[in-house]
């Protein structure tokens, strides 16, 4: 079986930690909706175009709250079409622009905002907005210049920092992602620290990486963040840090089975194999459709002498794979077993 041991590292270090976030409620706030049905009455008893324009405006928004984005696109038009000062128009358009980015129709959302840009070209609001859209439709050359436009317009924005960052993380430039990274005040969101603990990873700075999640940890515990120290660990051969790190991420977040095939990693290099299928059976429960988790209970079952099972788990893997490499192991391993006697 060691013929295929470097499988672990080329595979398994790859797992991306999968969250399972609880599902917002659809179910919109009544008092919301209450407010709403008050503002419309308000309206029409409205004594003053002023009035009515303030309280239109006031709709829209919560409109666009309670997700009618219909009724708050169209209120916004109407605003619009009252031919409203250079500085309202620009608000309006920057609102439907942001109402079509969640509706995940970039294309209007791009088309509202260039009209706002048109009426201020060197806002660097909606720049960032801008790029935000770009980003999203994975149209990096163009999200990076329009941040670049914004942080030109406003040399200490933070989120354009930021954004930049996320452009070149997002293309696998992580020394160029790190540079805005590193120019950020204050470097406290989960997000922003994952994404440079993972470039510093791939560049090879892993106590960079280290020192940076373990300050974020003694603020605020989080299962992601501990399972990308545990990486981090297992990167420096501290099997006895990274096993904690990971049990201490299932402790937080039990539905993520990316922690326990790690744990199910490192006891099988212990040569605890009954924890390590403890683990791995774990993980399974939670994706059965990932290739590599069938692949290392094969050789599991193996190292347990449960040969047949370890070939159903092979089997699984050669069908689930889903690339050349992970087909050619389980093809590997499939072979291997079949040779293997059986008592």
């Amino acid at each position: 079986m060691n013929k295929l041991r470097f499988l672990h590292l080329a595979v398994f270090m790859l797992i991306p930690f999968l969250s399972f976030a609880k599902a917002a409620d659809g179910d919109s706030d009544s008092a919301l909706k209450s407010e709403i049905s008050g503002i419309y009455s308000s309206i029409s008893a409205a004594k003053s175009k002023k009035e009515k324009k303030t309280l239109t405006e006031l709709l829209a928004g919560k409109l666009a709250e309670d997700k009618q984005y219909e009724e708050a696109e169209k209120t916004y038009k109407n605003l619009l079409d009252a031919k409203p000062s250079k500085k309202k128009s620009f608000e309006y358009y920057t609102k439907l622009g942001d109402i079509a980015g969640l509706k995940k129709d970039f294309a209007l959302s791009l088309d509202y905002y260039g009209k706002a840009k048109s009426l201020y070209k060197k806002n660097a609001g909606i720049n960032l907005k801008i790029g935000d859209i770009l980003l999203a439709s994975n149209l990096y050359n163009l999200a990076e210049k329009s941040f670049l436009e914004a942080l030109y317009a406003d040399k200490n924005s933070n989120y354009a920092k930021k954004r930049l960052g996320d452009v070149y993380f997002q293309r696998g430039l992580y020394s160029k992602a790190i540079e805005y990274y590193e120019q950020i005040d204050n470097i406290e969101n989960k997000g922003l620290v994952a994404n440079m603990a993972v470039s510093y990873r791939n560049i090879s700075e892993t106590d960079k990486a280290l020192k940076l999640v373990g300050e974020y940890l003694l603020k605020s515990e989080d299962a992601e963040i501990f399972f990308l120290s545990g990486l981090l660990h297992l990167d420096k051969k501290n099997y006895d840090l990274a096993e904690r790190d990971f049990l201490k991420s299932v402790e937080l977040n039990d539905q993520n089975f990316a922690p326990y095939i790690h744990l199910a990693l490192i006891y099988y290099d212990a040569g605890d194999y009954k924890q390590a299928k403890f683990y791995i059976d774990k993980a399974y429960v939670l994706n059965q459709s990932f290739a590599a988790t069938d692949l290392l209970n094969a050789e599991i079952s193996y190292k347990m002498k449960r040969v047949y099972e370890a070939r159903r788990y092979a089997h699984n893997a050669f069908t689930k794979a889903k690339t050349p490499f992970m087909k050619e192991n389980a093809q590997k391993l499939m072979s291997l077993l079949k040779e293997t006697k059986t008592k």
